[in-house]
């Protein structure tokens, strides 16, 4: 593929995550793989392919009761995180969406556009008092 096709597709791969990012249901995800790679190196007993798949079901259900919560700029992030780099989980992109949402992290996304910050303190005076 040559680098200009590449550019040209970059926005319309973009542009579907996106999409999936504003669909009503969390993007489905073929967690057999990511399954069988952690049954293979599990370290404790009980981690088989099967609580594997259990813990993912549990992921893709808390998901999809949840999805319309979940802002679109959080899912569209989330879900480019996870279909990148290896095989993808609805555990990963559930711990992803959290880690966005919590309240250290929504006070840093509000400084960083801009707007006043509801969780910082009040400013300190410079003056000094005369004794």
């Amino acid at each position: 593929m040559s680098t200009f096709n590449r550019i040209a597709a970059a926005p319309l791969l973009l542009g579907l995550q996106v999409a999936v990012a504003l669909a009503d249901a969390p993007p489905k995800l073929d967690v057999t793989t990511t399954c069988n790679a952690a049954s293979q190196y599990a370290i404790s007993a009980g981690r088989d392919k099967d609580a594997c798949i259990d813990d993912e079901r549990t992921a893709e259900t808390t998901l999809a009761q949840n999805w319309s919560k979940y802002s679109a700029d959080d899912k569209s992030q989330c879900i480019g995180t996870v279909k990148t780099g290896g095989p993808s989980s609805y555990v990963e992109l559930l711990s992803c969406i959290e880690v966005l949402r919590t309240p250290s992290n929504l006070a840093k996304r509000t400084r960083s556009c801009g707007r006043p910050n509801q969780f910082a303190s009040a400013p300190q005076s410079t003056h000094r008092r005369r004794r």
